[in-house]
C-alpha cells in the first residue's frame, strides 16, 4: 500500500501553510480513488509512480485552490469584466489525472479520431 503525506506534497514544490496540510490530507484519499478508477490496476504500479501522481493531483488544487485561470486583474490584454475566467480543468472536478500522467501508467487516451498507416 502506497502512502502519501501532505509532506510528500510539498516535497520540491515548497512547505504548506497549516490550512494547506489540513486541505491536502483531506484531498489525498479522494486522489487515491480518483487514480483507482482511472488507471486500471493502478495498485499494482510503482509505488513511486502512485506517490509521485498523486502528490501532483493534490499540488495542482493546493496552487490554484480558487481555479483561476486568469486572476482578476490579472491580465490587461485578456481583460474581463468584474475578475478573471475560471481555469476549465479545476472547474470541471478540481482533483485530476492529466493526460501526460495517464500516459506514464500506459493508459491510452481516446482521440478524436486515429489513423494507422500501412497495410493490415
Amino acid at each position: 500500500m502506497v502512502v502519501v503525506t501532505p509532506d510528500d506534497v510539498a516535497s520540491g514544490w515548497r512547505p504548506l501553510t497549516a490550512a494547506e496540510v489540513t486541505t491536502a490530507t483531506g484531498l489525498i484519499p479522494e486522489a487515491f480513488v480518483i487514480l483507482a478508477a482511472v488507471v486500471p490496476g493502478a495498485d499494482s504500479k510503482s509505488p513511486d509512480l502512485v506517490k509521485l501522481v498523486v502528490s501532483k493531483m493534490v499540488r495542482r488544487v493546493l496552487k490554484n485552490p480558487d481555479g483561476w485561470r486568469v486572476a482578476p486583474g490579472g491580465s490587461i490584454d485578456d481583460y474581463t469584466e468584474g475578475g478573471g475566467t475560471r481555469d476549465t480543468s479545476l472547474s470541471s472536478g478540481e482533483l485530476y489525472v492529466s493526460p501526460e500522467e495517464l500516459i506514464w501508467f500506459g493508459v491510452r487516451t481516446a482521440g478524436a479520431f486515429e489513423i494507422r498507416l500501412g497495410g493490415s
